[in-house]
């Protein structure tokens, strides 16, 4: 191959791997919630939402548990203290068929595993069961992260509040 034809040939292998350790950052409204990929629970009741401050939504950040019919807040998920991205839609919520547990994953660094935390949810309460813990290269988790929020950046399922209009 020619030089440009090769140069071409990698630039096009390598996209994926470049846009897979970018940053997702959103900036949210004052009073809008982004409802994460997959968050809302099987029975419609529950969400799990987003919100930060500032224009890269890294101020104040955190996942919530919301009510997924009145977009009412119930509480902060508390643990997840490390991320990498703001965006709604780089958190993945893994629920049980029955909604009563909840596995929510997301980076926190471009190039560390992943992380996850499982929560059971009762009495509109999350309890943390597990976490935050590393995901595995390879693991079932992995599997669903990518599957989820690597692909063609999916806009959320719900957004409660009012969102500021973005370019």
């Amino acid at each position: 191959m020619t030089t440009p034809r090769l140069l071409l040939f990698l630039s096009i292998l390598l996209l994926p791997v470049i846009s897979v350790r970018a940053t997702s950052n959103y900036e949210y409204g004052p009073d809008e919630y982004v409802t994460v990929t997959k968050g809302i629970s099987p029975d419609g009741k529950i969400a799990i939402t987003a919100h930060g401050n500032g224009e890269l939504g890294d101020e104040n950040f955190h996942l919530y548990l919301t009510d997924a019919g009145t977009g009412k807040k119930i509480g902060p998920l508390e643990e997840i203290k490390e991320f990498l991205d703001t965006a709604a839609n780089a958190f993945a919520a893994q629920w049980s068929s029955d909604g009563q547990q909840v596995t929510i994953v997301w980076r926190v660094d471009r190039h560390e595993p992943l992380k996850a935390i499982s929560y059971r949810i009762t009495g509109r309460r999350a309890q943390k069961i597990k976490g935050p813990f590393n995901v595995k290269d390879g693991d079932a988790l992995e599997k669903f992260f990518v599957k989820e929020c690597v692909g063609d950046g999916k806009p959320s399922p719900k957004i409660f509040g009012t969102p500021l209009k973005h370019d």
